[in-house]
């Protein structure tokens, strides 16, 4: 959570300088490789993807991150040029600032490997990246606000929400997706968002996914950690030309559904559990009592007595044995369902996994 974006702006001079002045226009973030760095930095990144560890071991040019991390990460903006000119072109950018291209390639590379060695097809494959950007720490700088470029997250193995963000739609989009950066200003929030049929966020085409922790795409996080939530309507900055869409969503939305209507199941089964409870305790009691009334009987040798209570002994053992059946019952009920939303909860980035014990549950 956090975004302030950085402009400066430079007023013209009230005399001309040079040939005509200042120029107009905007400048924007830019890396220039520095050149004292000769040594490449080997990278790898672990992570879990469908229940396996996938490793990614990518080698970075040290000038290209060296140069990125000190790259003003603000915008200039000359003479004329009007305040939200610049906005629409800020986030693309760190995104697809050229000198990025080797790294961009040598990691797409890595991702490729998984793919191919997986199998995975297009919705599987954008799920691989995403969990991957997911993986990578959540970070906030206290005192740097500014974005870094894709570059720096990979190799510092941390972001913020728009560093992440900014990281999976560079490799998004690269591979041929359809992607924007959903740009939330109330919330000071940036989320990716990939086009999609099926799930979309409120009206802008794209499924929602969160870059600052696990979750699947088109999920929208109830609230974050300092408790704000998504209200506003974000903006729209599409990166590439990418065209192919996210079309899973019809399952994903199966899946939150279905957890949805597992967790309202559970919540009534364990009320139904806590009554059922109450009335063994209840039939226990009684059956506690009754026992040391016959005892105290026997032991008095009123046999007849004795032998009158024993129906009703039998008749209350009997409805405890039942109350306790269908107690178990609901137990075993409450027990799948609460299992079936461990499966979802710990299985965020298996989609086909939890889409499967969705449909195995009948929900």
């Amino acid at each position: 959570m956090r975004r302030v974006l950085a402009t400066l702006l430079l007023l013209p001079l009230l005399a001309a300088v040079g040939c005509g002045g200042l120029p107009e226009g905007v400048i924007y973030p830019h890396i220039t490789l520095d050149q004292t760095v000769t040594d490449d930095i080997p990278v790898s990144r672990t992570f879990t993807f469908e229940g396996q560890s996938v490793t990614l071991d990518v080698t970075v040019d040290g000038s290209l991150y060296a140069g990125a991390v000190t790259a003003d990460k603000s915008v200039t903006r000359f003479g004329d040029a009007h305040e939200n000119d610049w906005i629409e072109e800020y986030f693309p950018a760190f995104v697809e600032e050229e000198n990025q291209a080797p790294f961009y390639d040598a990691l797409i590379a890595a991702l490729r490997q998984v793919r191919d060695a997986r199998g995975l097809d297009a919705d599987r494959y954008a799920e691989l990246m995403v969990v991957f950007a997911q993986s990578l720490t959540y970070q906030t700088d206290p005192v740097d606000l500014e974005p870094k470029f894709p570059v720096e997250t990979f190799v510092d193995g941390f972001g913020d929400c728009d560093d992440k963000t900014l990281m999976l739609a560079g490799l998004l989009s690269r591979e041929g997706y359809d992607v924007a950066i959903l740009m939330f200003e109330p919330e000071q929030h940036v989320a990716l968002g990939i086009r999609s049929e099926d799930i979309a966020y409120l009206d802008t085409g794209y499924a929602y996914v969160e870059t600052t922790a696990q979750g699947f795409v088109g999920m929208v996080p109830d609230e974050f950690a300092d408790g704000v939530a998504l209200a506003s309507e974000p903006r729209v900055f599409k990166i590439g030309e990418g065209e192919t869409s996210y079309t899973a969503g019809a399952q994903v939305q199966a899946i939150l559904d279905g957890r949805q209507k597992a967790v309202a199941s559970a919540e009534t089964l364990a009320t139904k559990i806590a009554e059922a409870d109450t009335n063994l305790n209840t039939l226990q009691a009684e059956l506690t009592a009754l026992q040391d009334q016959m005892k105290s009987l026997k032991t008095a040798k009123r046999y007849d007595e004795y032998n009158a209570l024993v129906p009703e002994y039998n008749a209350k053992v009997d409805a405890f044995n039942r109350a306790a059946d269908e107690r178990n019952t609901l137990v075993a009920d409450h027990n799948e369902l609460a299992a079936l939303d461990q499966t979802i909860v710990q299985g965020l980035g298996n989609r086909p996994a939890a889409y499967a014990a969705v449909r195995a549950a009948g929900l």
